[in-house]
């Protein structure tokens, strides 16, 4: 009967051990870095395992308070859950560590973590945080070197001045230059009449075809009767120009002007372009009209 109740309790404690390795909680914080320089930053990862659903609570002080004198410690994105089987889960969160200062074997040991309603500690790791600046040694001191000389004072010569000289004479060349432009801008204007008699000659000698001249003296006529009139002919067509002079009644001599321009019409757009005789036909005509539409010259007196 002794023997059975020994049996029996030894059979409860093997069934109490085995629950309790069942439902235990694993936690570890890891890195791949063992050294870093002052300036850098390190990733380290806290992973727990345990009985699913694991309900994880951090501290409010990730690190024990001798890692967390030295370390900065933040998460990077959210923990993420992954099932394992046999009703286990595993739980993963990445850290980003920064080091305050510089040590051979630096401690970060994470403070304990409530895994399920209980304590776990998950441990750290050490690593040799290190600073670019070499260490004071006197073989790595430099000599004393000596004081440097100051550079001697820049004296202004006049071949240093040369320069402002020569930007003070582009300045003065340009203004003279506006000055005589403004000047002669403000010239007279010729009169619309000598403008086209003078437009008309100078087309009859250099046109080198009768389609270039009859072309030449369509345009010549258009911007007379603007300059003359204030009609706006180079933007309008024969008919529309035609029926703006006839309605405003300022344009003379109207029908000649339709029998000229129509000439020059047929011309661009039938091609029935007159010989050389009729192109000097064409141009005495203009000239007569430009001289009939013109205002008299005062005379000598």
């Amino acid at each position: 009967m002794r023997n059975q109740n020994t049996f029996v309790v030894c059979i409860a404690l093997l069934a109490t051990f085995i629950a309790t390795i069942a439902h235990a909680q694993e936690a570890r914080f890891t890195t791949d870095r063992k050294d870093l320089r002052l300036s850098e930053s390190l990733r380290a990862t806290l992973v727990i395992e345990g009985t699913a659903p694991l309900r994880v609570e951090l501290p409010q002080q990730q690190l024990d308070p001798i890692a967390d004198r030295n370390w900065k410690i933040q998460p990077v994105g959210t923990a993420s859950v992954t099932p394992l089987g046999d009703n286990r889960e595993k739980w993963t969160q990445t850290f980003r560590l920064d080091p305050y200062v510089p040590g051979n074997a630096m401690p970060v040991i994470f403070a304990a973590v409530k895994v399920n309603g209980r304590e776990v500690l998950p441990g750290g790791f050490e690593v040799k945080v290190i600073t670019t600046v070499a260490e004071s040694k006197a073989e790595n001191a430099k000599p004393v070197t000596g004081i440097e000389e100051l550079p001697p004072p820049v004296i202004d010569t006049p071949g240093s001045l040369a320069p402002w000289w020569l930007a003070a004479a582009g300045i003065l060349g340009v203004l003279g230059m506006g000055i005589v432009w403004r000047l002669r801008k403000k010239s007279p204007a010729i009169p619309p009449h000598e403008w086209a008699i003078g437009a008309f000659d100078q087309l009859e000698q250099g046109a080198t075809s009768d389609a270039e001249r009859v072309a030449g003296v369509a345009t010549i006529l258009r911007e007379f009767i603007e300059r003359r009139f204030g009609i706006p002919a180079t933007r309008l067509t024969t008919a529309e120009l035609l029926a703006t002079a006839q309605k405003a009644g300022s344009v003379e001599k109207a029908d000649t002007l339709a029998s000229l321009l129509n000439s020059c019409d047929r011309a661009k757009f039938a091609g029935d372009v007159p010989d050389d005789s009729g192109c000097r036909d064409l141009l005495a005509r203009c000239r007569q009209w430009v001289h009939d539409v013109s205002p008299a010259l005062p005379g000598p007196g």
